[in-house]
């Protein structure tokens, strides 16, 4: 399984494994880089949020999982209030239902945590 560069998306696949596995659903860690899961056999791209579903603010996708969301048809999971495990709101919804409306596309240069702590700074 590729290792998510963050806890948060590390929580979210879990949660979601266990419920998942409760429901009697196959579950497999995905042999692919672009998508986090297989699922019943189809690939899945799982997506985590800390707030509820009613606060979601946007859902990203890298160029290889968009390039994908044009041509393929996965599974999406979008995981949301998963700062309270037991209240976790679960959705599901196929790459499809994407394909019928348009992203903004937004281009940036992040710099998470891990690096930044790494650079002299001052607190004031």
């Amino acid at each position: 399984m590729y290792l998510m560069p963050n806890a948060i998306e590390s929580k979210g696949i879990a949660v979601l494994k266990e419920v998942l596995t409760r429901q009697g659903r196959k579950v497999e860690n995905s042999d692919s880089k672009t998508f986090d899961l297989k699922v019943d056999g189809k690939y899945a791209e799982v997506k985590t949020k800390h707030t509820p579903y009613n606060k979601l603010d946007f859902l990203s996708f890298t160029d290889k999982q968009y390039d994908k969301i044009s041509k393929e048809d996965f599974l999406i999971f979008l995981i949301c209030n998963i700062d309270d495990p037991e209240q976790a709101e679960i959705y599901e919804f196929s790459s499809k239902e994407l394909r019928e409306i348009a992203p903004k596309k937004y281009t940036s240069h992040e710099f998470n945590k891990s690096v930044i702590d790494r650079i002299e700074k001052t607190k004031i």
